[in-house]
């Protein structure tokens, strides 16, 4: 039966690693990485980078979108003659129009000068990725006159957030690449098709964005005002904008009105003009803020792991402190996971592993809880039959004895416990009459409860003398191993002819007797230790008369001592009370108006002790 639950066992977990495997919490892993983003704050920034914002006061000045294209040839000469070291459009200049010819030659002459170009249809293919049609050409003009063209293509994930871009995609056997890698490659002097980057498992480039927008560290100017500045510099004025601090500056050229149609949701932002996207995929390879997503085994690695150190704590750990362990050690994992995003852009599966650890965790715990409940059932059932032996001990039918009324209640605290009672005929008008009350409760009590019985039994046969019965049992036992565990017992003898009672007792409760005129007095004797103690201890007689209408009650201290919720004991005067005020009714009557009596104090607390009471009652 084990092997085939713990093939099943294993196929079940080997299903959860194949399931990081297979990315399918992949949508809420972004989600874990947008929020890692947004805490890890805006980024540090090359000084090299500026934005040249075409926002809402440069359409408001130059007109509708698109402008006449003379404003960027003028563009490109004001950065030229400001020494930019790169001049970037996000810009597509797709139809042929009026102007294009002088911008061509102002790129020309600047030499410094970027455009763009998408494509369509973008597939993996060997080495990356491949498109088979334009979206969107540059004019073969604008082509030539550029120092770099590069595509802009990013990758929308399944909630249309762009995380990452192509890093190079190949069309008809030419590779391009993104403009913002390929202006990172002109700047440090490689080729393109050399930067060394970490890609995710798809081969594609993770952007880490440098903030949100507006609150990052790029520096921002106006489209508008650089142009009127390089007007008013030409025509000897002082222009409005220092024109000096864009020396050696990469300057990308975009839309920036964040009501324009180049805006997208990214992780940190949910509407972002891309031209950012862009200049922070340059700003991540010149300043190495790159984002590491570990191959998929190694995810699958620490997912098994994770599943591992769960099923141990679960499994050898109290349940408890196992849920603590295992909360503990959840906590742990995404403090580490955020820790090692937040500080080198290590970005681990977060969400996948912590939800498949509670899922083993809770199956774990249900299983345990299942294999409990069996060993209860198994352990209640065993107790069932250990109950039922146990009262095959004790006397299955009241005797019946002229002159005599009797009622017994017993109930054990568990399902079997350690009082004991029985009676023993001693012919004639005689009868003995036995309670006992063993240390301890459940099975060992109840074991050594049916030793004591068996045991006076023998002792008791043939003698009319209390005192003698319990030396003898008490020799019987004590010569034996008790496993530390002893007996009170009280054993008396009625002579109901005789109108007299004998008592012994050994270590155990007084006696209640009332008489038919209701005086209450409490019976035992001056010496007599428990039952099992020491071998050869001497025990003694009471004898008192037994009148008609007498009631007397047996018991165990788990009536006297009965609790209530406040912690009070039922104590032997108020079961004195009882007895008294129903002498004058049979043996049953009076054991249920002390039943219902200590049902009411004790209400809905718990029983502490094993309770027995036996009523006696003499009638004519």
């Amino acid at each position: 039966m084990a092997r085939p639950k713990f093939i099943a066992a294993g196929v079940f977990l080997a299903a959860l690693c194949a399931g990081s495997a297979a990315g399918i919490f992949d949508t809420y892993e972004n989600e874990s990485y947008d929020w890692r983003s947004r805490v890890r704050g805006t980024r540090p920034v090359d000084a090299r980078i500026a934005f040249i914002d075409i926002w809402d006061d440069s359409l408001q000045a130059l007109g509708a979108w698109p402008f006449a294209r003379s404003y960027h040839a003028d563009l490109i000469r004001t950065l030229a003659d400001a020494g930019a070291a790169a001049v970037a459009f996000d810009v597509l200049f797709v139809e042929p129009r009026e102007g294009d010819d002088e911008v061509i030659a102002a790129a020309r002459e600047a030499g410094n000068v970027y455009f763009i170009e998408a494509f369509a249809d973008i597939h993996p293919a060997a080495g990356g990725f491949e498109a088979d049609t334009y979206l969107a050409p540059l004019l073969p003009g604008y082509a030539a006159a550029a120092r770099g063209v590069g595509h802009v293509n990013p990758h929308a994930d399944s909630d249309g957030k762009m995380r990452r871009v192509f890093p190079l995609i190949s069309h008809r056997g030419h590779p391009r690449a993104h403009l913002g890698l390929k202006l990172a490659a002109d700047t440090l002097g490689v080729p393109e098709t050399k930067l060394r980057l970490p890609l995710d498992e798809r081969g594609r480039f993770i952007v880490s964005y440098a903030g949100r927008w507006g609150e990052d560290r790029i520096p921002h100017y106006s489209y508008l005002e650089i142009i009127l500045s390089g007007e008013e510099l030409r025509n000897g004025r002082t222009p409005r904008v220092d024109l000096t601090q864009l020396r050696g500056r990469i300057c990308l050229v975009g839309l920036t009105s964040l009501g324009s149609h180049d805006t997208k949701p990214v992780p940190i932002q949910s509407v972002y003009p891309m031209v950012g996207m862009h200049a922070s995929t340059l700003n991540t390879v010149l300043k190495k803020d790159f984002i590491r997503r570990p191959p998929r085994a190694v995810n699958v690695i620490i997912l098994a792991a994770m599943m591992a150190l769960v099923l141990a704590l679960s499994f050898r750990l109290a349940p408890r402190a196992a849920l603590g362990a295992v909360s503990a050690a959840l906590a742990a994992f995404a403090a580490v996971a955020t820790g090692l995003f937040l500080l080198w852009g290590i970005w681990l599966d977060l969400v996948y592993p912590v939800v498949v650890s509670v899922l083993v965790y809770a199956i774990s715990t249900l299983n345990r809880v299942l294999a409990e409940m069996r060993r209860r059932q198994l352990i209640e059932k065993e107790l069932e039959i250990a109950s039922k032996i146990q009262q095959s001990f004790l006397p299955q039918s009241l005797p019946e004895q002229k002159g005599l009324d009797l009622a017994v209640h017993m109930k054990p605290a568990k399902a079997v416990g350690g009082d004991l009672y029985t009676f023993v005929p001693l012919g004639g008008d005689r009868i003995g009459v036995m309670i006992g009350d063993v240390s301890g409760k459940g099975t060992p009590a109840a074991l050594f409860m049916a030793k004591t019985v068996s045991e006076f039994k023998y002792a008791a046969r043939d003698k009319t003398d209390p005192a003698e019965v319990l030396t003898g049992l008490n020799d019987a036992v004590s010569t034996e191993a008790t496993g530390g565990l002893f007996v009170t017992v009280s054993y008396v003898i009625l002579d109901l002819a005789g109108g007299r009672l004998t008592l012994a007792n050994g270590g155990h409760l007084p006696m209640v007797a009332v008489s038919a005129s209701g005086a209450s007095e409490l019976l035992t004797t001056k010496d007599g230790m428990p039952i099992g103690v020491m071998e050869g201890m001497p025990f003694s007689n009471l004898t008192r008369a037994l009148e008609a209408g007498d009631v007397l009650a047996l018991y165990t201290d788990g009536v006297t001592e009965a609790r209530n919720k406040r912690s009070e004991d039922f104590t032997d005067q108020r079961l004195r009370e009882v007895l008294v005020a129903h002498r004058k009714e049979s043996a049953a009557r009076i054991l249920e108006a002390a039943r219902t009596a200590l049902e009411l104090f004790v209400g809905r607390a718990d029983p502490h002790d094993d309770m027995t009471l036996i009523i006696l009652k003499k009638i004519p």
